[in-house]
């Protein structure tokens, strides 16, 4: 299983774990099958660029990506040579389609007859556009534990449910989808052990509780991926996970990777109760939303050893909250702001610019309200049309043309994503001065 560099392409690097791989790999080796992990994003170092540098750095990204020369690529081809697989499963997000390209024909090259499975966020919504590349052999769509395995096992390709392929005369052919895991607690935990390199700084206390996303912010890919269904792991088998990562790997920060991890607020009580309970020692941070927490909870939250709340402002303008759908105003926000100030748990915000329609005046007022709100971190992004979006399938329907070839210009920090003409390069460069005003990352 290899997912493919990308930060380190533009001078840094990403050394979490990658749970949707050590999912997969975890449900193979249950089955016999003797699967690693390779990060080709993994650096031994624990210092990071920060993200007006991304910004800036991106065409030096461009270039090495087009370069097979580079020291990244011949250590991919190195780590290929020694594992000697017969199958490869790459994950693949819009970012890293060229990335991962690359890695296959890496693969390819060194052993023609490798399969090469390719799976993620835009296989899944783009697979016809995917299974182009001449190296894929499968694409999985959705959920790849037990695709994955139907393909290991020898099933026939045209019964597989979630996959797509070209067939011996080379037509396309994509099978009906297939349904959710419904019992995410029938899965075993994530492979954190099947890890291939970067044992030393690997930050391996990323853990998930759920899958899938009830809301319908037109940025982000999540309502189309899970169809806006959301399925739970019973508390018992997440504080069962919890017992395991702090007593046995002796993890000693765990990062909820939920979408909201406080969504359904009586059942993150349970959580937190559980780790109580149980006297688990560690801490904690969180992705959620203002309109999922109020004091109780948030009071229970830090008693249970959380050190950060990461919440989504996007922006300081009702009328582009409004667009994007993110179904909560500037002052819903604000009062959140300022209960989680109260419980005294420090806060990450997430903010971006460049959404259609967006002006000068907009992009101020998202200034301000970030200075009024004053956290300790601010993550800034660029809206990345990613396929799939509401704002992708707003554009396409307007007319708007991409180059479908360059799917790799589209990232979060990319500047080929300022796409909204509106929008000075004083104001982008002040947007970006947010980042001077951050406090320690967690």
């Amino acid at each position: 299983m290899i997912s493919p560099p990308f930060y380190r392409l533009m001078g840094s690097h990403y050394n979490g774990i990658h749970l949707g791989l050590c999912y997969i790999a975890s449900v193979l080796n249950k089955k016999g099958y003797d699967t690693k992990i390779y990060n080709a994003d993994f650096l031994d170092s624990v210092t990071y660029s920060n993200q007006k540098e991304l910004f800036d750095n991106f065409d030096v990204y461009i270039k090495i990506l087009n370069d097979p020369a580079q020291p990244v690529w011949q250590e991919v081809a190195d780590m290929i040579r020694k594992a000697s697989p017969e199958y490869i499963g790459i994950q693949m997000y819009t970012g890293t389609f060229k990335s991962a390209q690359m890695v296959a024909s890496i693969a390819k090259s060194l052993n023609p007859e490798v399969k090469i499975v390719v799976g993620g966020t835009h296989p899944s919504l783009d697979p016809l556009g995917t299974i182009k590349c001449e190296h894929y052999d499968y694409v999985i769509r959705g959920e790849g534990e037990y695709t994955f395995t139907e393909i290991l096992e020898g099933k026939d390709r045209g019964g597989i449910k979630g996959l797509t392929f070209r067939d011996d005369n080379g037509k396309i052919v994509s099978n009906p989808p297939r349904d959710f895991i419904d019992d995410l607690d029938s899965l075993p935990f994530p492979a954190r052990d099947r890890l291939f390199n970067g044992n030393g700084n690997t930050d391996t206390g990323a853990i998930i509780t759920g899958r899938g996303c009830p809301f319908q912010c037109s940025y982000c890919a999540s309502p189309e991926l899970s169809n806006k269904k959301t399925r739970y792991r019973s508390v018992e088998n997440v504080l069962s996970e919890l017992e395991f990562m702090t007593k046995r790997l002796n993890i000693s920060l765990v990062r909820f990777q939920d979408d909201t991890f406080t969504l359904n607020k009586s059942r993150t009580s349970e959580i937190c109760e559980g780790i109580l309970r149980k006297g688990l020692a560690f801490q904690w941070v969180c992705d959620t939303r203002v309109d999922r927490i109020d004091r109780e909870l948030l009071k229970l939250m830090k008693r249970a050893g959380c050190i950060r709340v990461k919440i989504g402002v996007e922006s300081g303008s009702d009328e582009i909250l409004k667009k994007v759908r993110k179904g909560v105003t500037v002052e819903r926000i604000r009062r959140g702001v300022g209960v989680i100030k109260e419980a005294g748990i420090p806060l990450t915000i997430y903010l971006m610019i460049g959404f259609p329609g967006e002006t000068d005046e907009d992009v101020k007022k998202t200034i301000r309200f970030a200075r009024e709100i004053d956290a300790d971190y601010n993550s800034l992004s660029v809206v990345a049309p990613y396929y799939g979006t509401g704002i992708y399938k707003n554009l396409v329907k307007d007319g708007f043309e991409f180059a479908k070839n360059n799917w790799e210009y589209f990232f979060h920090q990319s500047r080929a994503m300022i796409m909204n003409t509106k929008i000075s390069r004083q104001v982008i460069d002040e947007f970006f001065g947010l980042n001077e005003r951050n406090k320690e990352r967690v």
